[in-house]
């Protein structure tokens, strides 16, 4: 009782309070479903285990480690992870896809290696999924419109705003948020 009239004097107050780590939600882990990623829910994680999402020569796998006890899982029963920097990735086939955005549609970003003259370079490609489980498609006006085929207001903002599909991963530093969204937003 203590607790919970000392806990609602601080939240009047406007004071806040730092739990122990023990009493905190884990900040790394891994995502189970699509589901448990929309939810929040992280699993494996609260510092007690160890994710390594990418294993050397087993690119399929995902290994815990718990103390002496480690298991290997398959990426593709699995959803994605959150890192210790509170990033969240999706797992696509056997590759991890930063989500950069999950408001209203999830946008990610991905680096893949493209020859360029006589080598190769890592470029930053972008890619969205209308739903947290749904397909994961290449960030263009055309896959946008069919991704979202009865928002025509939104269909039409794409056609005003962007003259090519490499404008879509625009940022505005001053709302914080991708012009893509803000747009979006607007038609729902």
């Amino acid at each position: 009782m203590k607790r919970l009239i000392l806990t609602l004097s601080a939240a009047m107050l406007g004071v806040a309070f730092v739990l122990p780590a023990s009493a905190q939600s884990a900040k790394n882990g891994l995502y189970l479903s699509d589901a448990d990623f929309a939810a929040g829910k992280i699993s494996y994680g609260a510092g007690h285990h160890t994710i390594k999402p990418n294993v050397p020569l087993r690119h399929n796998k995902v290994k815990v480690k718990n103390g002496q006890q480690e298991m290997m899982l398959d990426k593709s029963q699995l959803y994605g992870y959150r890192d210790k920097k509170q990033q969240d990735y999706r797992f696509v086939g056997n590759n991890a896809y930063k989500i950069l955005d999950a408001k209203g549609f999830n946008m990610y970003s991905h680096e893949v290696e493209v020859s360029k003259g006589k080598g190769r370079i890592k470029e930053t490609k972008f890619f969205f999924s209308a739903e947290p489980g749904s397909e994961v498609l290449e960030l263009t006006i055309d896959n946008l419109k069919r991704a979202f085929p009865e928002n025509g207001k939104f269909h039409q903002l794409l056609d005003m705003q962007f003259r090519s599909n490499d404008e879509l991963a625009g940022y505005d530093a001053f709302s914080k948020m991708f012009k893509l969204k803000t747009i979006y937003n607007e038609t729902i």
